[in-house]
């Protein structure tokens, strides 16, 4: 029988850091008790268990009540909101190879309830699992007191013990994902607990703003039970019940077509403040739809309830359709303030010749995305002046992009060895080989066009790209191993800062084995491969940053660096999202909250069955409603 290697945490009783962890019969001994002691005992300082005497006299407990309510007391709860997805997905771990796909998004990340949440209108903290919490004077320690009725999605307690799990799997080398075993490692000291509800967690260096890094997700225990060295493998399609509104439930799984999530019944939240009028529809349907025109008029047809209209095919062709004319379906602009995504193009320097400086800078100023955004965008967005856009002081100002420009093309490609143009007008060097790299990029709308338009343009300077379009799923495990040369993505960014380590340190690029040679680390974020021993000691100082002045001062150096290298050549971005929906799908009355990054990570949006039933009543006759288009620019140029 295989042994598993983690079960109910507290099976068994042992002395930690002076503290003793008193077995609790409300979880069975699993076949791990002695492996489960032997790793406590091997980190007697970060596992810790203390009393309700021993928490200090002197905490200010915050609990975010003075916050304006998140969603409108309009929305109404029920139905089945359509949607759609270019692939399945790989896996639905969160974790491990794979994993890093778009689709973790929709059933994870915009999910889950952590410990708290940042309010996404205004400055501040909201609750989230966490009813109150406090910070210790010197910022390092924060203190959680759990809501008592919190539970998973299966109706199982969320308990203290759940986020000992976290790091006992996170820092597990059996999850197969070098970022989380080196961010666990290095973001966190120590975790204790002082009773059922109550926990703190300790960091090891002064931060910013500590609850960006002490918000933890808790890992239930039950569900890792069978956790071991097989786990990418046993635990590919397992859902892990979440503390969120929705699951994925057996028969929401249908392979290949579609994922349906399901909104937990008696969700524990559903009453509270900043969650009571969010996550509205009983179900979220995700239908598999590789083409982005077919799935337009799946929209057009009211098979999906929305589609993001950014595209000015969608938003300016496409839309001249009675559907819009006649107001059954709406469109809106919101502005919004959020770190845009980083979409451009990255190099892969361990593929020859990407690894000579010259080249890459050669290759920067061969793309024309110029020409891209007045032809294939219409202009509508800007220029990305470079790859961490949107982070507001944390991004350098001086950036901007190298332009397109044949002459320093030529002159980098030459100084490179490619002097010569074959008889194909490709550059060739000494040896006879050609300056011709693959591009990989998603099958999805208007990429292959943008590709093919670059490709063009770059032969005037003697370059040949080879475009390659693959599917999502497809693509992205390419790049997670590091088999790409240059790739078209976009890199979803989160707040507060720009994260340089997981995109651009040594240790996600190379592995130096015993006999001195260099193995590729695969399945992490830092596509481009860089690895460079002047960069990584900054990269660690700006992850231990205590100041906001410090962590812009490094965040300005590192982008330089980055730029200096041409390894993440910006693309375009605008400062709104544009989108089309039916007119039973609602928002509040603003549109959104401010820090989203598109139209439905916020959950606030509903369905209204009367108004859905009245809108097709009127296309059947004939009525119409009127064209509606919503601007909204509350936010814009903040």
């Amino acid at each position: 029988m295989r042994k598993a290697l983690w079960g109910g945490v507290l099976a068994a009783s042992l002395a930690v850091g002076g503290f003793t962890a008193h077995a609790d019969d409300r979880f069975p001994p699993y076949d791990n008790t002695e492996e489960v002691k032997a790793f406590w005992k091997s980190k007697p300082d970060f596992f810790q268990w203390k009393t309700p005497a021993d928490l200090p006299n002197d905490l200010k407990w915050e609990n975010g009540g003075d916050l304006p309510e998140m969603g409108d007391p309009a929305a109404k709860k029920g139905g089945t909101f359509h949607d759609y997805i270019e692939s399945f997905p790989a896996t639905f771990r969160i974790n491990g190879p794979d994993a890093n796909g778009s689709f973790r998004s929709e059933h994870h990340d915009n999910i889950l309830i952590t410990l708290v949440q940042r309010h996404l209108n205004v400055e501040g903290w909201a609750p989230g699992l966490a009813d109150e919490w406090a910070i210790s004077p010197d910022k390092k320690t924060i203190y959680y007191r759990l809501c008592p009725t919190a539970t998973y999605s299966d109706g199982v307690p969320v308990e203290v013990e759940d986020f000992f799990m976290t790091f006992f799997i996170m820092l597990s080398p059996h999850i197969q994902d070098p970022w989380y075993n080196d961010f666990y490692a290095k973001e966190f000291k120590a975790i204790t607990k002082y009773d059922d509800h109550t926990f703190s967690i300790t960091i090891p260096n002064l931060k910013p703003d500590p609850l960006w890094y002490a918000d933890l997700p808790p890992s239930p225990r039950h569900f890792y039970k069978e956790f071991t060295d097989d786990y990418p493998a046993r635990y590919q399609w397992r859902k892990s019940p979440t503390t969120g509104a929705y699951d994925i439930l057996p028969d929401g799984i249908k392979k290949g077509r579609s994922v349906t999530l399901t909104r937990v019944k008696n969700w524990w939240a559903k009453d509270r403040k900043n969650f009571r009028y969010r996550f509205n529809p009983d179900f979220i349907e995700y239908k598999v739809v590789a083409n982005m025109d077919k799935a337009f008029e799946m929209f057009r047809q009211g098979q999906l309830d929305f589609y993001i209209m950014g595209l000015p095919r969608y938003w300016y062709d496409k839309a001249e359709i009675p559907e819009i004319y006649n107001g059954y379906i709406e469109r809106g602009i919101f502005y919004s303030v959020y770190p845009r995504i980083s979409r451009g193009i990255y190099l892969n320097q361990s593929k020859p010749p990407l690894d000579n400086l010259d080249v890459r800078l050669g290759i920067n100023h061969a793309l024309n995305f110029k020409k891209v955004i007045e032809i294939d965008f219409r202009g509508d967005p800007n220029r990305m002046k470079s790859t961490f856009a949107g982070f507001g002081r944390y991004t350098n100002p001086a950036l901007k992009p190298r332009e397109f420009d044949v002459a320093k093309a030529e002159e980098y490609f030459t100084k490179a060895g490619f002097a010569k143009r074959g008889a194909d007008g490709i550059r060739v060097n000494d040896k006879g080989q050609r300056l011709s790299l693959t591009l990989s990029l998603p099958n999805i709308g208007p990429m292959v066009q943008i590709a093919m338009r670059l490709k063009q343009e770059a032969l005037k300077t003697g370059l040949d790209l080879g475009v390659e379009a693959l599917d999502t799923t497809q693509l992205y495990k390419k790049i997670d191993q590091k088999n790409h040369e240059m790739c078209l993505v976009g890199w979803s960014a989160q707040p507060p800062y720009p994260r340089f380590w997981e995109y651009y340190h040594s240790d996600n690029a190379w592995k130096v084995q015993p006999d001195g040679t260099r193995k590729v680390v695969p399945d992490t974020n830092n596509v481009t491969m860089t690895a460079d021993p002047s960069m990584d000691p900054i990269i660690d100082q700006q992850r231990v940053a205590p100041t906001e002045e410090e962590m812009q001062r490094l965040c300005w150096i590192l982008e330089e660096m980055v730029e200096a290298k041409a390894v993440a050549i910006p693309g375009w971005e605008s400062p709104w999202y544009r989108y089309g929906h039916w007119r039973w799908v609602r928002w509040p009355k603003d549109g959104n909250l401010k820090n989203s990054q598109l139209p439905l990570d916020t959950y606030v949006h509903w369905i209204d069955e009367d108004v859905k039933e009245e809108t097709l009543e009127a296309k059947r006759a004939g009525k119409s409603f009127g064209e509606t288009l919503r601007v909204f620019d509350q936010y814009k140029d903040q």
